[in-house]
């Protein structure tokens, strides 16, 4: 149902100060924190900031009862944290605190993965998330693949506790003492939380860890098949992750960068990771660059992109500033198993020289190792015997360059297609022709669980933007 003026005169009563609609500037102040291009382009029908889990139950109750839709902004890094027409509950004006309570941390809906590690630091404790710190719930809750998955898991996987808004408006705390109904949400909110509520706060287990050790390296392509041979070997204290892209570092050419980290303060296995890196880095012609650090997880490490030029670090990931010139973005993420060989190199290698702009990349995110200490149906997510989550991101400012961005990323999707194990639900969107065939591998045997209980949950789709 479209929102009529009833709908919004009713919200800003029952929650006075907190809704703003179009053309304020509470409006345009949140759409411009948006990450995501395209959705700080879009035109939800108001956006709501509360302060409480009360306010997110009247919000929820209002729109159940009205058929509106609601979409959720936690980090802001989501595409479809807006939706044309919803209501866009931003949760990170208000609801952003993060707290440490002795070796669990807790931490509220609208807080961001960098909010709980900093928290946390003072007490050198960490829980593995993924590797920008900008990332919120959605992210959290359908899984969080970084640089401790490998020797911690995931994110999810370290969730004890969750307070969660139903679209019936109904406060529900879920845990593994959870029975009956709940514990089929709590089964659910760890891998697929954004379809069946609103995270409002979660308390995680931590764990306690040191400085990181960081190997950067910058070759040329040639070494991508070493690489696929390699990294599948290390240990779990050590994750071997690469960019395939361009840098101002080898102007005109492609670059493999090689990101390599070791968890581990033992200096026989920060030694054993530094063996293996420097395999891949002899099975290159062209080195460029090649550099090594320990800092702090994870503000204190260098961004997961290429150095630049005269091997200068990349700046770090921010949200733009309302008003900022926005390019586009067109994003997917599969998971591959250990089996990626030579000539996947060769054609990944054709397909990164190909790129319409040199912003498109392709990451390589090593898996394996503790993600696969849960079983697939365990939790709601899906994919558990990866060896590489590969994020591959086609970027563009000239509108022209639009459609060759989309055919080039789905043409490179097409080369793993052999190998994949399963689909990073954080890049499924919809409308687009693969949605179905996406949610298929993100969920695989766990689908059809996650659409009944969608039914049951959300009958009247409040939820319905996020695509299962």
């Amino acid at each position: 149902m479209d929102i009529q003026p009833a709908h919004l005169d009713r919200l800003a009563a029952e929650l006075p100060g907190s809704v703003h609609l179009p053309d304020t500037a509470g409006y345009a102040e949140t759409l411009g924190r948006v990450f995501f291009p395209d959705a700080s382009r879009r035109r939800p029908a108001c956006v709501v900031s509360p302060a409480t889990t009360g306010d997110v139950a009247t919000v929820m109750r209002a729109a159940n009862e009205c058929g509106l839709g609601v979409t959720v902004r936690g980090g802001g890094l989501s595409s479809n944290c807006v939706a044309d027409g919803a209501v866009l509950l931003d949760l990170s004006r208000h609801m952003n605190s993060a707290r440490q309570e002795g070796d669990r941390v807790v931490v509220a809906g609208g807080a961001t993965v960098g909010a709980m590690l900093d928290a946390l630091a003072p007490a050198g404790r960490i829980v593995p998330v993924g590797i920008a710190a900008h990332a919120g719930f959605g992210l959290m809750s359908r899984g969080g693949v970084g640089y401790f998955t490998r020797s911690l898991g995931l994110t999810i996987d370290h969730l004890v506790e969750v307070e969660l808004v139903l679209p019936s408006g109904r406060v529900v705390r879920l845990s593994d003492e959870s029975g009956g109904h709940d514990a089929d949400l709590w089964w659910a909110v760890r891998g697929c939380a954004p379809p069946f509520g609103v995270i409002t706060s979660a308390t995680l287990r931590t764990h306690k860890a040191g400085p990181v050790w960081v190997d950067r390296m910058v070759l040329g392509l040639d070494a991508l098949p070493t690489y696929f041979r390699v990294a599948p070997r290390v240990p779990r204290h050590t994750m071997m992750g690469a960019v395939l892209g361009y840098s101002d570092l080898v102007p005109g050419e492609p670059i493999f960068f090689v990101y390599t980290t070791c968890s581990s303060q033992d200096a026989t296995d920060i030694a054993e990771s530094r063996l293996a890196a420097s395999e891949v880095e002899n099975a290159s012609r062209h080195r460029y660059y090649r550099s090594e650090m320990t800092g702090r997880y994870l503000s204190g490490l260098p961004e997961y992109t290429p150095p630049g030029a005269g091997g200068a670090d990349p700046a770090p990931l921010s949200l733009p500033e309302p008003g900022d010139r926005r390019g586009s973005f067109y994003g997917k993420a599969v998971f591959v198993g250990p089996t990626l060989d030579e000539s996947v190199a060769q054609a990944l290698a054709k397909q990164v020289r190909a790129a319409p702009t040199p912003f498109c990349r392709i990451d390589f995110q090593q898996t394996g190792g503790a993600l696969a200490d849960v079983g697939d149906t365990d939790t709601a997510f899906w994919g558990r015997g990866s060896e590489w989550n590969i994020p591959l991101n086609a970027i563009w400012d000239d509108a022209a360059d639009g459609p060759a961005c989309l055919n080039w990323a789905r043409d490179t999707i097409a080369v793993l297609a052999g190998h994949t194990t399963g689909f990073y639900s954080v890049e499924v969107r919809p409308g687009f022709a693969e949605t179905d065939a996406e949610l298929e591998a993100a969920f695989g045997g766990n689908l059809e669980r996650l659409r009944a209980l969608r039914a049951a949950y959300d009958p009247r789709g409040v939820f319905s933007t996020y695509p299962l």
